[in-house]
């Protein structure tokens, strides 16, 4: 099983480097959605069939996102609830030594950001702009996306 990015080029997918991956650009993980600005970049990191995870940087710091296309409701705390199509966000709470927020569209999509210290208000900002999508869903407008493959 490969975790493949492939990136919108001249009307058709054409795959590339993880190190490729750089704002400005729509980004649709698996299942995260961010419009990436200047100066942020992702970083592929392993997938599988209903899950991927990637590095997010950029002048916030750095995020681990695992994002899940078929999840049930994260652990804890709702702190901003969902509302069209902006996910519930949840209470930071302390996992295996990290630090750890996640999103929820209320149905089937998450991601659970991660890093090794509290999140900043930079950070809690710039995970505030990510939206979801789902199994069975195809997001619009998508230049730079990770999908699954079988190699």
């Amino acid at each position: 099983m490969v975790l493949a990015v492939v990136g919108l080029v001249g009307g058709f997918l054409d795959q590339a480097e993880a190190g490729e991956l750089k704002g400005p650009g729509r980004f649709c993980g698996y299942s995260p959605i961010i419009d990436l600005l200047p100066g942020e970049t992702i970083t592929t990191l392993e997938g599988g069939v209903h899950a991927g995870k990637f590095r997010w940087e950029g002048p916030f710091g750095s995020l681990e996102v695992s994002g899940i296309g078929w999840a049930s409701r994260p652990p804890g705390r709702i702190v901003v609830a969902q509302s069209g199509t902006r996910p519930a966000l949840f209470a930071q709470r302390r996992t295996d030594g990290r630090y750890v927020v996640a999103i929820w569209n209320g149905a089937h999509a998450a991601a659970y950001f991660s890093s090794d210290s509290p999140f900043t208000p930079d950070q809690i900002r710039a995970i505030g702009r990510v939206a979801l999508y789902q199994e069975g869903e195809t997001p619009e407008g998508c230049n730079l996306r990770t999908i699954f493959a079988w190699d």
